[in-house]
């Protein structure tokens, strides 16, 4: 199991982040679009290579991303309608998302079986979450999947406060 850290800066205005090993040395670098839409965010490796691409589909009616992995589409995460807790639907790979959305703490299974793990840490200034992956191959899928839930969360905790 390898365990990542994506620690977002709290008011970063370029939206650029670095996700580490949990030993503190970097994996990768996210890159989030400003202005841009569609909204996307790109995540490279230390050497600067494109890995995955995680981008929101414009104009949904409720929020909708697609996760791209060295170029090829792997995920569709659509954010369902509820009125009590936040539900996200995984289409592709046979994932599914369970735990609290709300409060970034939850598990990612592929036929029950766990591949990905989330908690948010609560005493840092940033965003920072510690993310489990079982297996090499699901590291990009479970980190995009985990970008797009959080900027979903951000979003809706933005327009709530702004009201």
């Amino acid at each position: 199991m390898r365990r990542l850290i994506v620690d977002q800066k709290l008011l970063s205005v370029r939206e650029r982040f670095t996700v580490n090993d949990e030993m503190g040395g970097p994996v990768y670098q996210v890159e989030g679009s400003l202005f841009q839409i569609p909204k996307q965010f790109t995540i490279r490796d230390v050497a600067g290579r494109e890995r995955a691409r995680v981008w929101k589909k414009p104009l949904s009616w409720l929020p909708r991303f697609f996760v791209e992995v060295e170029g090829a589409p792997v995920a569709t995460i659509r954010k369902e309608l509820t009125f009590l807790r936040p539900r996200y639907t995984i289409d592709g790979p046979g994932i599914t998302v369970t735990g609290n959305l709300w409060d970034m703490s939850f598990e990612l299974l592929r036929g029950g079986a766990p591949i990905g793990r989330v908690d948010k840490r609560w005493m840092s200034i940033r965003d920072t979450y510690a993310v489990e992956i079982e297996r090499p191959e699901d590291e990009l899928v479970v980190l995009g999947i985990v970008l797009a839930i959080d900027y979903v969360k951000r979003s809706e905790s933005a327009a709530a406060a702004s009201t």
